[in-house]
């Protein structure tokens, strides 16, 4: 989905789903979104006047000067081709170079680029290696961030790719294209594109091609059950649901449908059938990759039900799966107490890899 086709449906689906149309005084100003929302008509929009269920993700997402206030040209800018314009780029330092960078044997190499072009500009085509120490071909660890899918990035996984890095698995962080400038589904062909990548040039860096796994948290959970169910995105690039040897979401979305109506409106257009398309569950079938599904027993109780029924469907379907509750865990607690020695989310997830041929 390109940023005018965003900034027709921002514009529009708030204005005419959420509060009543604008009358003939309210069209004076360049937003239609300003238009329909500014009760006192200055031209901008406080949060008090943003609908509710919708300020927490526009006022992250948009607010370029973090002044707690939407300009008409903040808003304007989804539609003007993207980052570097005032709109807000929710992503890690921009002054990382290529060189690699050893600590306790690890090495670490950056901002390797897995895609290219406008669209990928603010590193959004870029992705971090965390390689072993020691010769060998490593398995290896595609790990999605969360945030989302309108915030995040490969930087807040700093501590957890050197984590994996320290138990003999090589760790694969890509940053992906984010909401409400790009929608679906623009983030799952970015995750194909990145495997893709990994596949072809996971073995210079001592990395094993026939033992990738993909994982993430919350959103990057969301994305890595995706790549695992919905085989159309990797087939655009010559691959199919057997080069994913494994399949780890951690707390992830896996019936969009549940998610919120904010959600739904920035990351799905607000359309019905593209929320189902994009939801895991729908593509429940045998012949998948083995996946361990994981989720709080702190979260929400929609989180804990979809992954729930996710694993139900695919028992019941003859897929090969396991499910594990990640006890005294909230969602937001689960990945930094990865990163500490003997946690037992990482204990699960090592068990899982090592079942499926991928010990280090």
């Amino acid at each position: 989905m390109n940023p005018k086709m965003i900034r027709s449906f921002v514009a529009s689906a708030l204005a005419v789903a959420l509060l009543p149309a604008p009358t003939s005084a309210q069209t004076d100003t360049s937003s239609p979104l300003v238009a329909a929302l500014d009760t006192d008509r200055d031209g901008t929009l406080v949060s008090s006047e943003l609908p509710s269920q919708a300020r927490r993700v526009l006022l992250w997402a948009l607010d370029a000067d973090d002044d707690g206030i939407l300009s008409a040209e903040e808003l304007d800018t989804i539609g003007r081709g993207g980052a570097g314009r005032g709109r807000k780029t929710r992503r890690g330092p921009d002054n990382w170079d290529f060189a690699d960078e050893t600590a306790n044997g690890i090495r670490i190499v950056r901002n390797l680029e897995y895609a290219t072009g406008a669209e990928y500009a603010g590193g959004r085509g870029k992705l971090d290696l965390y390689i072993p120490a020691g010769d060998g071909s490593h398995p290896v660890i595609v790990f999605f961030h969360g945030g989302g899918l309108y915030n995040g990035d490969k930087a807040t996984l700093v501590q957890l790719g050197p984590r994996f890095a320290s138990l003999g698995y090589l760790v694969a962080a890509p940053n992906y294209r984010l909401s409400p400038e790009y929608a679906y589904p623009a983030y799952i062909e970015d995750a194909a594109l990145a495997f893709r990548w990994v596949w072809d040039h996971i073995g210079d860096h001592r990395g094993d091609p026939k033992r990738i796994a993909v994982s993430g948290g919350s959103a990057g959970g969301h994305l890595a059950a995706l790549l695992s169910v919905d085989e159309r995105y990797l087939r655009a690039h010559d691959l199919d649901l057997g080069n994913i040897r494994a399949s780890l979401p951690i707390t992830g979305l896996m019936n969009a449908e549940r998610a919120g109506r904010e959600r739904h409106l920035l990351t799905w257009q607000g359309d019905p059938e593209l929320v189902r398309e994009a939801s895991p569950i729908r593509y429940v079938e045998p012949d998948l990759p083995p996946m361990l599904i994981t989720v709080a027993d702190g979260d929400t109780e929609i989180r804990r039900t979809q992954n729930v029924e996710m694993f139900e469907a695919m028992e019941a379907a003859g897929a090969e799966v396991e499910f594990e509750w990640l006890v005294d865990r909230t969602h937001n607690s689960i990945l930094p107490n990865m990163i500490k020695e003997g946690d037992r989310t990482v204990e699960v997830l090592l068990g899982f890899l090592r079942r499926h041929g991928m010990a280090p």
